[in-house]
């Protein structure tokens, strides 16, 4: 249907009768043939990863937020439930949008606790939600110490071995799988062995390795093949966005074949449509039974790299606002009505409907795959799902018809079509079975509506036939099983930027070795530590003594963590620092420490050239064989320049003594003071090339102490609002007098935007009337802004618009859909409508995506499938 109104209106009541875009009748006695005999590869489950430190504020939210996220993550029939979670082994070591705290992080001096970092909380909370959940764990890198230089070592074995131990005594998580090196070079036949013998020595028998986490050599296959005692030590080989690249050689092996890594899209409906189509297509394509999302969730700053890539969104612990984003609804339409240990069943002809045997492609584009369970015993249970056929015969059929991109893999194009299925093999207990099912479980995802559940599908009770109207970018699960549910909580609170004054002397910690609220590792680590005094003393501490060196991932920058916002300016932050001269041999006889404002989040991702991070820094600085003297320095990095030391002075300073330090920067220059002495006061020319920022505690490899921070800092002016529309052509559009109702444009945010007026298109001499504006958040179901604009009287701007200002401006966050739409009266005003050439033409900012024409109608909303068009047309001036 391609228009609102008009004499397309019968079409509109019966499409939307069905109460989505599904059409649902009996079959003939044709079909695709889903065949229960028909079993192959077991289902290894689908999950998520978190790396990367891609889940470093979801820690902090306080409850009962952080547990409504967890919920919507892993508590079987909610949300995602999901069936495996992957996590990094922590290393001290930059991984992509930071470091993850590595749990021994020196041996000299010995420093190991089983609490540092996320990771094991995480899997613990998992755990505790879904007992059945499947956990594996990878390296991205390991502390320095670890093999003296050499990342295959017995060492190192011995490492991942107590990160082991770890996860199993202190928090009951025995760890099922284990990788080797994510996207590095995969050892040796010899060192693999010697991990599984060991792992077998320490009663982890259960626990099976994953290799090689990247790319599938030829050398690996070959040593597969001829070393039987490798490929006994081996269970799965794991690629990482493998899109199309089979390898039938690993399941000829017996091995399993999984995705264990892949998805990295940005969370918007096009990324849903993305994670939906792998877990179909990545078995038809290469048989892999298992495909792994990173990230689990985005909980980072912004502006780190991969910005969104996530299931879902929670990135503001101190607001505790969140984002349940349509990936979490496309997981569940697969894991929602199935278990690991339940059977695939095989593919039929990919180029004919006819023959498929339970999985396939279908004819308008998309697949369909067959899951049964791997029992027939009646008492078989799917998580909280009772099965409901006695005797066997259960199955879900995921049908899909996503067309979003993968960040490396191309999406597809369908169409919508009628397509028959006919079971057989047992499914359902046909053709012979003594009690057949009337009647299958049926929800569908699309982009207006997550897993909705919708009318059951009835079959024909005498050849087992039934049919389903797929409809283009959709997802839908035929299944016998009960159970599965939209959970929803309650709406988080609103979205707040990082408070612009904070304040902590890190006394409010339950343990040491945990990482201070909101700060973000990107170099080193950084954990609450104390003195044992009369009070205790906590204050932050950096553990790190020396570089990963041959065991990073990437390069590392020095030891540094961040907070705040990256558009704060004129900020002022202080901190109490200390040096304590070490009692083990030192990496370096230089040893700093210091305090940064303005730093560019940009500057962490892959590592970093200078001893301090881009931005403005004053440093404190003191030789190991010159005690009672140091220096202080301010420093400026420009990524484009590099490192300039702009000022200097000696100090008298001791080990163990603190000294505050303070730095207050503007767009005209700094003043930076050493205990309460300003040392510098100074402009400089290009100081608005770094005017923003975060605020970040930095130091070079070896302990660092760092106490009662504080920062202040101003929101930055808003700028003059920006037209959404920057170029506009009404060309041959039709006008329209004839709808009574809302209609606009589907719109979605690429970054966050924030709404500053909302306006209409009076130009053509379009009336004078008065009309509603409205944006809808589509995920949410409520409007979240609506004001009157009234052309009477008013002159239009030079695209030909009339705007009404909001109070306050509305943000629009990323991968969320919003419907913005101007209330039309039939015989009032005048709106434009054209399809193809003839639409209005709008060229649109970046940051803000024209999707597609949208009205409501006998109650529900309804696109047009006209990418790029839009009623009105209708504007919005940006901040």
């Amino acid at each position: 249907m391609k228009s609102a109104g008009g004499n397309s209106l019968l079409t509109v009541c019966v499409w939307l009768a069905t109460n989505l875009l599904i059409h649902l009748s009996r079959a003939g006695a044709s079909g695709i043939s889903l065949d229960g005999a028909a079993r192959t590869l077991i289902y290894d489950g689908h999950g998520a990863l978190s790396a990367g430190a891609s889940s470093r504020l979801l820690v902090d939210y306080e409850e009962p937020w952080r547990s409504h996220i967890l919920d919507y993550l892993f508590l079987p029939n909610f949300g995602a439930s999901l069936h495996l979670i992957k996590v990094e082994i922590g290393g001290d070591t930059q991984s992509t949008d930071g470091t993850e705290a590595s749990h021994i992080h020196s041996i000299n001096p010995p420093l190991r606790s089983c609490y540092e970092g996320y990771e094991f909380w995480l899997l613990q909370e998992a755990r505790r939600r879904n007992p059945k959940i499947l956990t594996y764990a990878l390296s991205w890198g390991v502390p320095g110490w670890v093999g003296n230089g050499t990342y295959y070592s017995s060492q190192d074995i011995d490492y991942h071995i107590d990160f082991m131990n770890c996860a199993r005594d202190v928090y009951g998580v025995t760890m099922d799988y284990m990788g080797i090196w994510n996207e590095r070079q995969w050892g040796t036949p010899s060192w693999t062995k010697q991990f599984r013998s060991a792992m077998d020595e320490a009663g982890y028998t259960g626990t099976k390795i994953v290799i090689p986490d990247g790319g599938l050599g030829k050398d690996l296959l070959a040593a597969l093949q001829t070393d039987s005692a490798f490929l006994e030590s081996v269970a799965a080989v794991g690629l990482h966005y493998p899109c199309n690249h089979p390898a039938p050689e690993v399941i000829d092996m017996g091995l399993k074949f999984w995705s264990s890594e892949d998805y990295s899209t940005v969370g918007n409906w096009a990324g849903a449509g993305c994670w939906g189509r792998l877990f179909n297509q990545n078995y038809l394509r290469m048989n892999m039974t298992s495909t792994i999302s990173w990230s689990l969730i985005w909980s980072v700053y912004p502006g780190l790299p991969f910005y969104g890539n996530g299931l879902m969104y929670a990135y503001e612990p101190w607001s505790g606002y969140y984002t349940v984003n349509y990936p979490i609804w496309t997981s569940a339409q697969t894991c929602q009505f199935s278990q690991p240990g339940w059977v695939y069943l095989a593919q039929g002809d990919p180029t004919k409907q006819t023959g498929a045997m339970g999985s396939g492609y279908l004819a308008g584009g998309g697949s369909f795959i067959t899951l049964v369970p791997p029992t027939s015993d009646p008492s078989s249970t799917l998580g909280k799902n009772t099965v409901a056929m006695a005797g066997g015969g259960d199955f879900s059929l995921i049908i899909e018809k996503l067309e979003g991109d993968c960040l490396r893999c191309k999406g597809q194009t369908t169409t919508s079509e009628t397509v028959d299925f006919v079971l057989s093999g047992g499914l359902g207990g046909y053709p012979d079975g003594s009690v057949k099912i009337s009647s299958l479980r049926l929800f569908c995802t699309n982009s207006t509506v997550g897993f909705q559940q919708h009318a059951d599908v009835l079959v024909n009770t005498t050849d087992g036939s039934f049919r389903v109207d797929m409809y283009k970018d959709s997802i839908c699960t035929v299944s016998t099983t009960v159970g599965a549910h939209h959970g929803v909580h309650p709406d988080p609170p609103a979205s707040q930027p990082f408070p612009y004054s904070y304040s902590t002397s890190f006394d409010d910690y339950n343990n040491i070795s945990q990482q201070a609220l909101y700060f973000t590792d990107q170099g080193g680590s950084f954990i609450v530590s104390v003195e044992e005094d009369s009070p205790p003393q906590y204050f932050l501490l950096q553990v790190t003594t020396q570089p990963p060196g041959y065991n990073q991932w990437v390069n590392n920058p020095f030891p540094t963590t961040m907070i705040g916002n990256s558009m704060w300016v004129n900020v002022s932050s202080s901190v109490r620092v200390r040096l304590d001269k070490p009692s083990w041999p030192s990496y370096d006889n230089t040893m700093h420490v210091g305090l940064c404002n303005n730093v560019p989040a940009s500057g962490w991702a892959f590592g970093g050239k200078y001893m301090t991070p881009s931005g403005v820094c004053v440093i404190v600085q003191m030789e190991v064989d010159s005690p009672g003297s140091g220096q202080w320095m301010v420093v400026v990095n420009k990524p484009s320049s590099g490192s300039l030391v702009q000022h200097h002075a000696n100090i008298s300073v001791q080990f163990g003594d603190w000294v505050e330090v303070s730095l207050a920067t503007t767009a005209l220059g700094f003043k930076a003071s050493v205990n309460s002495d300003t040392v510098v006061n100074s402009s400089c020319t290009d100081c608005a090339t770094y005017e923003s920022g975060y605020v970040a505690l930095t130091s070079g490899w070896h302990w660092a102490k760092f106490d009662d921070f504080n920062v202040s800092a101003e929101r930055p002016p808003p700028p003059p609002p920006n037209s959404w529309i920057q170029q506009l052509s009404i060309g041959g559009a039709t006008r329209r007098n004839d709808f009574t109702g809302p209609v606009g444009a589907a719109i979605q945010p690429t970054a966050t935007v924030t709404a500053h007026s909302l306006g209409r298109y009076y130009g053509h001499g379009n009336g004078n009337g008065q009309h509603h504006l409205r944006l809808y958040q589509v995920s949410a179901n409520k409007t979240i802004a609506d004001v009157v604009v009234n052309g009477a009287g008013q002159v239009t701007d030079s695209l030909g618009f009339i705007y009404q200002q909001l109070s306050p401006p509305v943000v629009l966050q990323p991968g969320e859909k919003y419907y913005f739409t101007s209330e039309e009266i039939t015989g009032s005003s005048d709106y434009f409508f054209g399809q193809g050439d003839d639409n209005p033409t709008a060229q649109t900012v970046e940051q803000l995506q024209l999707v597609d024409s949208v009205y409501y109608f006998q109650g529900a909303w309804d696109t047009i499938g006209d990418s790029g068009s839009m009623y009105g047309p209708l504007n919005i001036l940006l901040h």
